[in-house]
């Protein structure tokens, strides 16, 4: 019976490890969630703006390539 005891105690101790590494973490990631964080701020201001460039720059392909389809008709259609 000892043996079974002894595996009990130490499953106890890996058990109470865990736990708390898992307190430890969960404390770390409420300290850095309080925290303000201007590169947030600054990295939403840049996303916004990369938003906009990619949307300014399809508006530009697809008119180039409705001018393109445009001019292929035409060429085909003789007028």
């Amino acid at each position: 019976m000892f043996y079974h005891d002894w595996i009990l105690t130490q499953l106890a101790q890996e058990r109470r490890r865990d736990l708390m590494q898992q307190l430890e973490h969960d404390r770390l990631v409420r300290e850095a969630r309080s925290i303000p964080s201007p590169q947030g701020h600054t990295l939403y201001h840049m996303l916004d703006w990369m938003g906009r460039l990619l949307v300014r720059w399809d508006e530009r392909l697809q008119a180039r390539h409705a001018l393109y389809h445009r001019q292929a008709f035409t060429h085909t259609t003789g007028g």
